[in-house]
């Protein structure tokens, strides 16, 4: 491998019309999850911003693992007694290669007057850096015998080593046999500078501890910095994100926007750890996110309410459990709920569901739904075809994964059960859109079961609605969100 990223031209070698990029130094302190410092970083970066497309790059788009990928192959790995590692490439960027030339300006205080840079590696700062760094490693890893999977170009599987490894820019999680880990980390040495650590502390902002029957993944650290950065660390603590007695209708907007960048950011830290970790908050921000173009200051109440619920609910953990017999089969449980038309301004329901794989949250979502409907079942009945294509999303997942596990769907409402499983035309239901039948196709095609849960135990509750602090509670430590 060539360690060289640039070569030295004279000023006056430079291609006639070519525009120089400029560049500078980035100094970073690297923290570990307690926030201690791991090491010190300079860096040396291009203003990307200053290229043109087509003279400068192409492509910029690189795929990035999705967390509900992340999250299914941490419980399967839990499950299956499998172990995880983590790689850390050495200046990741710097491995990739260019498709295009590139000319920058050499950085400060390196003493190279009258020269100018060009590059042979990628480098931090183009447009094009990661979309050259995940070919250069989708390459290494090929050749290797590796296949990227359809259902997450990110997801690395292989059939040789039995091995599962999950890609986010520079951040590698290797999955399987310690024998077999240790193969994959040796060859990649050969390719890259790489440090591989045993297990994993710290992922994507993500921290991750281990117990004696358990793995718990938290972000106490950010809730903690986000407190802080917003002035809430000290304020008074509440049981639940939103107030299921004052629910929010759309403010006139004739009235000003009150402090719209600050709300803005808060509400895009709180995505995050909707993302991340906390599906107990994924109803009222997704709610809330609606107003960020206007908010007022009634919805500034609104989000500061999820601020205070945080500093009761900082070390809440979801906790994925290790398996305790191998006679306990792998069973994915979808739950399906709607509150209908609760939207006042547009009348429209929301639609919720979570996804378990035995008992550990792997997904879950939040969304008002796209046109009014006319009675409970019909919204019902649409979020249930939501939750049928995440399922189907889960089946065809797993089967890649070389994994055939069942899958079943709970929704609380009997009417919307007996639409989908009933094929004959309903006048009440003949108006309904084809494509919100997918459910009842895949019923008759058993790809997974559907049955009735009661309310009080349909996980995805939370997901339509502010509930009071007893049903919240329950729901959130039903999803595996405990302290």
């Amino acid at each position: 491998m060539d360690a060289r990223v640039w070569e030295e031209v004279e000023l006056k070698d430079l291609p006639v019309g070519r525009k120089l990029v400029g560049s500078g130094w980035v100094f970073k302190v690297k923290r570990n999850a307690d926030r201690s410092v791991e090491r010190f970083k300079a860096r040396i970066v291009a203003k990307g911003y200053s290229q043109v497309k087509g003279l400068d790059y192409d492509e910029t788009f690189a795929p990035v693992i999705r967390y509900d990928s992340l999250r299914l192959i941490i419980a399967l790995a839990l499950h299956l007694g499998l172990d995880m590692s983590q790689a850390d490439i050495k200046s990741a960027f710097l491995n990739g290669d260019l498709n295009k030339e590139a000319w920058i300006m050499p950085p400060p205080g390196i003493g190279l007057d009258g020269k100018v840079l060009r590059l042979l590696k990628s480098l931090y700062g183009l447009k094009q850096a990661l979309l050259a760094w995940f070919e250069r490693l989708s390459s290494a890893l090929t050749e290797l015998g590796f296949l990227s999977c359809s259902f997450d170009p990110c997801v690395f599987i292989s059939p040789d080593y039995n091995i599962i490894i999950v890609v986010y820019v520079d951040d590698i999680t290797i999955v399987g046999r310690k024998s077999d880990v240790r193969k994959v980390c040796q060859y990649l040495t050969k390719h890259f500078t790489v440090t591989i650590k045993e297990g994993l502390s710290y992922l994507l902002g993500i921290e991750i501890l281990y117990t004696a029957t358990s793995l718990e993944l938290r972000q106490t650290q950010y809730i903690t910095n986000i407190l802080t950065r917003f002035g809430m660390e000290n304020s008074r603590p509440v049981s639940t994100p939103v107030d299921s007695k004052a629910p929010l209708v759309k403010a006139d907007e004739s009235e000003p926007a009150y402090e719209k960048q600050l709300y803005q950011q808060m509400i895009g830290f709180l995505m995050y750890l909707v993302t991340c970790t906390h599906p107990d908050l994924g109803f009222v921000v997704s709610f809330l996110s609606r107003f960020c173009s206007h908010p007022l200051l009634c919805y500034h109440t609104a989000v500061k309410r999820v601020f205070r619920y945080l500093t009761e609910t900082r070390s809440n953990s979801l906790v994925y459990a290790r398996r305790s017999s191998m006679d306990i089969p792998l069973l994915v449980t979808g739950y399906s709920d709607a509150d209908y038309a609760s939207c006042r301004d547009t009348r429209r329901s929301v639609s919720g569901y979570t996804f378990l794989l035995n008992g550990c949250a792997i997904s879950w979502l939040s969304k008002k739904q796209n046109s009014v409907l006319t009675s409970t079942t019909e919204s019902e009945y649409m979020a249930l075809a939501t939750t049928a294509q995440q399922a189907l999303w889960y089946i065809n997942r797993l089967s890649q994964l070389g994994f055939t596990i069942p899958v079943e769907l709970k929704a609380d409402n009997t009417s919307s059960i007996n639409v989908a499983e009933n094929p004959i035309n309903n006048p009440k239901t003949k108006h309904i859109d084809v494509c919100y039948h997918f459910t009842r196709e895949h019923l008759i095609c058993k790809s997974f079961t559907l049955s009735y849960v009661s309310t009080g135990k349909n996980l995805a509750d939370i997901m339509t609605k502010g509930r009071p602090s007893v049903l919240h509670n329950r729901h959130t430590r039903g999803l595996g969100l405990t302290e």
